[in-house]
């Protein structure tokens, strides 16, 4: 399921939903390292559980929050592969978070919080699932990151979009950070 809200051209850019913790720090770090190079980003909630009763505005932080929901925090980026890589993207990922922790990120728990990879192709599944094999030697064999396709994105509240440039002194994830690796 894609996004409603996020800016996409299916014919030349493609999706790629990762989760890394709190998605405060998620969508600052990619943003302020890639910048221009992606073409747009959102933050969301993926991969919960649906019932027949769940309608984008139901989905909601409150909800997630609760732990009941299986969604993850996400960050939700479009992205033109002539421009950036979608191993650059993933290779990134693995450096600005912890992907061997199951369903936390410092101080943060609950299984909104999970290490998650999730792709809008089955040529980009294998290519992540490659990546992370990759990746396992320097976490030294274990990385727990949940690598699938997207199954659905609820984009998430307003307030919740490019929180720590509104916010410059809001919480942000300690273990959001580059890794030398």
């Amino acid at each position: 399921m894609y996004s409603k809200t996020i800016k996409f051209n299916p014919q030349t850019e493609k999706l790629l939903t990762l989760g890394a913790g709190c998605f405060w720090g998620t969508e600052h770090i990619f943003r302020k390292h890639f910048g221009s190079k992606l073409h747009d980003c959102k933050v969301g909630y993926a991969n919960g559980l649906e019932s027949k009763k769940d309608m984008p505005d139901s989905v909601s932080y409150k909800k997630v929050c609760q732990g009941d929901s299986q969604f993850a925090e996400v960050l939700q980026i479009s992205f033109d592969p002539k421009v950036v890589s979608l191993a650059e993207l993933v290779n990134f990922f693995f450096r600005i978070h912890d992907p061997t922790t199951l369903n936390s990120q410092g101080p943060d728990m609950g299984t909104q919080y999970r290490s998650t990879i999730y792709t809008h192709s089955e040529e980009d599944l294998e290519e992540c699932r490659a990546l992370k094999q990759s990746w396992q030697p320097k976490w030294h064999n274990k990385i727990i990151t949940e690598v699938a396709m997207c199954t659905n994105f609820y984009d998430a509240e307003e307030y919740h979009q490019l929180y720590l440039d509104h916010n410059p002194q809001g919480y942000s994830c300690p273990t959001h950070y580059v890794r030398d690796l």
